[in-house]
């Protein structure tokens, strides 16, 4: 069975061959070549063939006799003098997962491949990476991080993420290894009768069929029903599947391994450019944090050689001549209780099932269905955001046990509909997460709303909505005028009216795939008016670059939710110090002064450093208090700088900031262009130097 791209107009015209890496095949959504969109096509000699999800047959496809393709059909009719036309769902419009099944006229499977239908503005590795970082992360949810396997070795210090055991899964490796090298000495077979070609002088016993074919032919040879020692054994097959699996595992911890590592290298790199033009006081948490930082970098370094021997060492053991066939699924049998070796390979793959968090099979199905799901990308934002809190003190244990109790155990494909408020341990607020629910007075349906709970607050919420769009803006035509369109519906229309009169929505963002645009202060003047400022933005997500996200918490945690003085890394109480205090007269009226200063906040817990500026114009211009829910300012909200990370516009200036409510900078006499643009975001260029 092979499957094509397919152009269905007129006639069916079959174009090239579907990617294929060896196990399944791979398209995206909105396929096209030369501007033509192309649905998927099946060759295969079949009497049915149909496409199955979920373990449920979704449609049957149609058999073309002049190109012997099997295609989905669409349907035309005429409704109110119109004509209307049902699209294919299988390979335009819909991702996910499918399987194709032929059957034969008795209607038994004859063939089946699977085929991966990826978003359209993902790539294959980007999405193969998502999958497998999807189900590495409902792993990690699920382990008990007080077991000894997580010890100083196994944990990542910069963000407390703990690190499959290496050192005993080498340890398995290598004894398997060792097993298997003793196995290929005595191997055990089992005996089968076949049919084949043999000289005369090798037949045990002749039958009337043999003396007349050797009377005929007299070749010297004839075909003979024989006993053969075979190795294709159930146990053999089993270890070939040990092996796979060992092999997966290494594979994807390394590919994920790497993926930190590259973040940790551009975050300790953004640390040495701030410390090359930082001097003082400032310097002294960055500096901490990036010894933390290499350490980070030089465990994942020595993991990451360790894990390529490991798997050049399963590689080698794959390529061994008893391992030549194909993998079954593993049981106990008489073999693995009773032979010295295959009893002694059954124990290991237990020992490494003992290194695996305790999942069961149903929650295990469940996540199946999930990598399958077309709201993958939607899954992995959600584990994304939990993962990130968990350095805030949420425990992902909660929300396995949420998905086993209200998903899993109910046969459900997905997560929609889920709500939880996390009780956060000596941190001053709770959070509060909400997935595709839907808010029963206005049925509005964000993709997710995170609350901030403030502990010593009662009604003291601050909430923000966060949108999925699966949409790459800056390679559509019209991309702006979509993004306008999402900007308002899917954002601003969230701040005037979701929760209302009871909450106000501190912040709305999109999340996109855009890797081209992020703006994290959007302020479309036909759209919006001036209060809405610090409240709208837009940022690129995706597998191979998960920075932004942490970016985002920041900007929720500081600026969304006013809780200045916490720590963005781990969520605790940090010290405040005010520093730099000057005034500024004012040339036109010399009785006014402009005061400026800057408040130092760090965390011992993390090395954290994070400073609030105020902008002096704003506050010189408007001295009422800035009140809001969670807290008061004496002037106008702060500004906030970091030393990687930021999300208000960075200036080549020692922590400059840029004011967004007046597109002023922090040191007014200095001169300077601003180029704004609501799509890509501001940039400012000094004229002099400091």
């Amino acid at each position: 069975m092979k499957l094509f791209h397919i152009v269905v107009n007129n006639e069916l015209k079959c174009k090239e061959e579907l990617y294929f890496d060896g196990k399944d095949y791979f398209s995206c959504e909105y396929n096209s070549i030369k501007k033509k969109f192309t649905q998927i096509g099946v060759k295969v000699e079949a009497n049915e063939v149909f496409v199955r999800q979920f373990e449920k047959n979704i449609l049957s496809l149609t058999y073309d006799t002049l190109t012997g393709i099997w295609y989905q059909k669409s349907n035309d009719w005429i409704e109110n003098d119109f004509m209307n036309k049902s699209h294919s769902i299988f390979g335009i419009n819909v991702g996910g997962k499918f399987e194709i099944v032929a059957l034969n006229q008795k209607y038994e499977e004859i063939e089946k491949v699977t085929v991966n239908i990826t978003p359209g503005t993902m790539s294959i590795e980007e999405y193969q990476l998502m999958q497998q970082e999807v189900s590495y992360l409902f792993e990690m949810f699920s382990y008990d991080l007080t077991d000894d396997k997580f010890n100083r070795k196994n944990l990542l210090r910069r963000v407390q993420i703990p690190l499959f055991p290496l050192s005993t899964f080498s340890q398995l490796v290598e004894d398997t290894e060792i097993l298997l090298s003793e196995l290929c000495q005595k191997p055990e077979v089992e005996l089968r009768q076949i049919v084949k070609k043999i000289h005369v002088k090798d037949v045990t016993k002749w039958t009337p069929t043999l003396i007349i074919d050797e009377a005929l032919k007299k070749q010297g040879k004839v075909r003979a029903l024989i006993n053969e020692k075979c190795t294709d054994i159930r146990e053999n097959r089993m270890v070939k599947f040990m092996l796979d699996e060992y092999l997966k595992r290494a594979t994807n911890e390394l590919k994920l391994e790497q993926q930190q590592r590259k973040m940790f290298e551009l975050e300790a790199s953004e640390l040495l450019l701030m410390l090359s033009q930082t001097k003082g006081e400032l310097t002294v948490q960055p500096r901490r944090l990036h010894k933390i930082l290499k350490k980070d970098i030089q465990l994942l370094e020595m993991r990451n050689q360790k894990w390529h021997e490991i798997i050049k060492r399963i590689e080698i053991m794959l390529e061994n001549q008893l391992m030549a066939v194909e993998s079954e699924l593993l049981e106990e049998t008489y073999l693995f209780r009773m032979h010295a070796y295959y009893s002694e390979l059954y124990d290991i793959y237990n020992q490494y099932e003992q290194l695996l968090p305790e999942l069961t099979s149903t929650f295990r199905l469940f996540v199946e269905n999930l990598l399958r799901s077309p709201t993958l990308y939607e899954v992995w934002v959600l584990l994304k955001i939990v993962q990130y809190l968990m350095q805030w003190g949420l425990n992902p244990k909660e929300f396995i046990r949420d998905l086993e109790r209200k998903y899993s155990n109910l046969n459900t494909v997905n997560i929609s509909g889920y709500r939880k408020r996390f009780h956060l341990p000596n941190r001053p607020f709770d959070i509060a997460i909400y997935y595709d629910y839907e808010f029963s007075k206005n049925k509005y349906r964000p993709d997710f709303v995170i609350g901030f709970k403030n502990k010593n607050i009662s009604s003291g919420w601050s909430f923000h909505t966060l949108d999925v769009k699966y949409k790459d803006y800056s390679t559509m035509e019209v991309g702006r005028n979509v993004y306008m369109k999402d900007l308002e519906r899917s954002a601003y229309r969230y701040l005037k009216e979701l929760l209302r009169p009871k909450y106000v929505i501190q912040s709305a963002t999109l999340v996109h795939l855009d890797r081209k645009s992020t703006n994290w202060n959007v302020k479309p003047d036909k759209l919006l008016p001036h209060y809405t400022y610090h409240k709208l933005a837009h940022f690129y997500l995706a597998p191979f670059d998960s920075n932004n996200l942490s970016i985002y918490f920041k900007r929720l945690l500081h600026e969304g939710s006013n809780y200045t003085n916490c720590c963005p890394q781990c969520g605790k109480v940090g010290k405040g110090e005010q520093k730099n205090y000057k005034v500024i007269n004012i040339k036109d009226n010399f009785k006014k002064k402009k005061q400026v200063w800057k408040t130092h906040y760090t965390c011992d817990y993390c090395n954290e450093l994070w400073v609030a500026n105020f902008c002096s114009d704003c506050s010189f211009n408007n001295r009422n208090n800035l009140i809001s829910e969670c807290g008061s300012y004496v002037y106008p909200r702060p500004l906030y700088k970091y030393p990687t990370n930021n999300y208000n516009i960075q200036v080549s200036d020692e922590w400059e900031v840029h004011c967004p409510s007046c597109n002023k900078l922090s040191y007014p006499e200095r001169s300077y262009t601003l180029v704004d643009d609501d799509f890509y975001g501001p940039n400012i260029k000094y004229h002099s130097k400091r």
